[in-house]
């Protein structure tokens, strides 16, 4: 029998919605032109996707793609300042690890490991279980923050190391001089003082939920509209112009949608479970899997006897369990909780008079496939360039297209005309 086996990697701080996109490439246009649009100081506010986050990891060569730092190279055609974003030293340089891809195996699944030396790991925290990360010191552009939500961005002491815990991308990000206890994320980015902003956050509020097979609750709306109008409220006050991203469709990234049933049934072919039902275990019992039910990528041992000899999956006492499944229900729980925040980001963009980039329209175009000069790119997992290693978050070249989009928005906004990124100049995957 062939067990079907990934191994767990995704890191809990590291959520951050799946997303991106744009469909073609506009290189040649106008002569640059900033418009009426201050950009000598840009500031990207947002979680793990505008931080950087790629391979279920913070590193320097990650860091070095985000999608912020290539929209401020663009913006520095057309008088946008200095980019600075909280990189690690070198003899710390790939932050806090990631994973790596080593080829697939005999059943088609990717063999994955993860980078472990010169890390920026230097303790772990009160709790006894968050890693410590070196502290970043100094001039500070991109504010992204792996994990945070919506609903963390008024609570006092989200980066304050303490027994209960804490989120150590912030803590790293804040003053030696003003402890974590007497800082909220609203009132880090404040005082950023933007002459430009972008926001691109929200994700992690219904991320969680579709990640944990609908363990993790998702944000309630009425928190979500609070804080997300306090949020853009307090740097719109600061910087007249800016651009709000809205989120993708959660349920259609490649974590949710490399386990299929067809892949369980094509790596059982010729064994004893090749013509059972794969089971799982959703709030209302154990029943048969269909195709509207969502297999996490981190579902292991599928396959796999346990201690009784009942094969994992496919056996009522040994189902796939709860958390290992997006179940259908839920799914529909996680689109609808979508399509809300949504609405509150494109009034709120609207009301603050703010260019929108509509990331959620062009990543369903994107799952169709595009062609990039002749390149063509998808939102399958690995092999469709969009997407790294963790399912989740995004490649250099799914980093391109994601400024891409914005800068489409923002030209359109503001009648700039800042040039766009040649996603082609930017690698997908790393292949062994």
């Amino acid at each position: 029998m062939n067990p079907i086996q990934i191994t767990r990697t995704i890191a809990a701080l590291g959520l951050a919605g799946a997303a991106l996109l744009g469909c073609k490439p506009e290189l040649d246009g106008p002569a640059p032109s900033r418009g009426a649009v201050d950009f000598s100081r840009y500031v990207a506010v947002g979680n793990s996707l505008t931080a950087g986050y790629t391979n279920d990891g913070l590193y320097n060569e990650g860091q070095a793609v985000s999608y912020p730092n290539l929209i401020a190279q663009q913006l520095q055609r057309v008088g946008g300042g200095e980019f600075a974003q909280p990189t690690f030293s070198e003899a710390q340089r790939n932050g806090s690890g990631y994973l790596t891809f080593n080829g697939f195996g005999a059943l088609g699944l990717p063999q994955l490991s993860r980078v472990t030396t010169q890390l920026a790991v230097t303790g772990i925290g009160l709790d006894n279980r968050t890693p410590l990360l070196a502290p970043y010191q100094g001039p500070l552009n991109n504010l992204g923050v792996p994990g945070i939500r919506v609903s963390d961005v008024t609570t006092i002491g989200y980066g304050l190391n303490n027994p209960v815990g804490f989120n150590p991308y912030f803590q790293r990000l804040l003053p030696a001089t003003l402890p974590g206890a007497a800082q909220s994320y609203l009132q880090f980015a404040a005082a950023s003082n933007p002459t430009f902003f972008t926001c691109w956050l929200g994700n992690n509020d219904v991320l969680g939920y579709a990640l944990s097979g609908g363990v993790v609750p998702v944000t309630p709306s009425s928190l979500f509209t609070a804080n997300y109008t306090r949020l853009v409220d307090s740097l719109a006050v600061r910087a007249p112009a800016g651009a709000l991203a809205n989120i993708s469709d959660v349920t259609t990234i490649p974590f949710l949608n490399t386990l299929s049933l067809a892949t369980i049934r094509r790596a059982t072919a010729g064994t004893l479970l090749a013509n059972a039902n794969l089971l799982i275990r959703t709030r209302s019992g154990v029943r048969a899997a269909t195709d509207a039910d969502l297999i996490t990528l981190t579902a292991d041992s599928i396959g796999v006897p346990n201690a009784a000899g009942l094969p994992k999956g496919f056996h009522p006492n040994n189902p796939l369990n709860n958390e290992d499944v997006l179940d259908r229900d839920e799914v529909v729980v996680a689109t609808a909780t979508v399509e809300e925040y949504n609405r509150i980001i494109r009034e709120t963009a609207e009301r603050r008079n703010l260019a929108l980039v509509d990331l959620n329209a062009t990543l369903k175009a994107l799952q169709a496939g595009q062609v990039y000069n002749g390149v063509a790119v998808n939102t399958a997992f690995i092999t469709g360039s969009i997407f790294s290693l963790d399912g989740v978050h995004l490649t250099p070249r799914g980093n391109a297209i994601a400024a891409n989009e914005f800068i489409r928005a923002i030209n359109a906004k503001y009648g700039s005309s800042i040039p766009q990124v040649d996603v082609n100049n930017y690698p997908g995957v790393r292949f062994p």
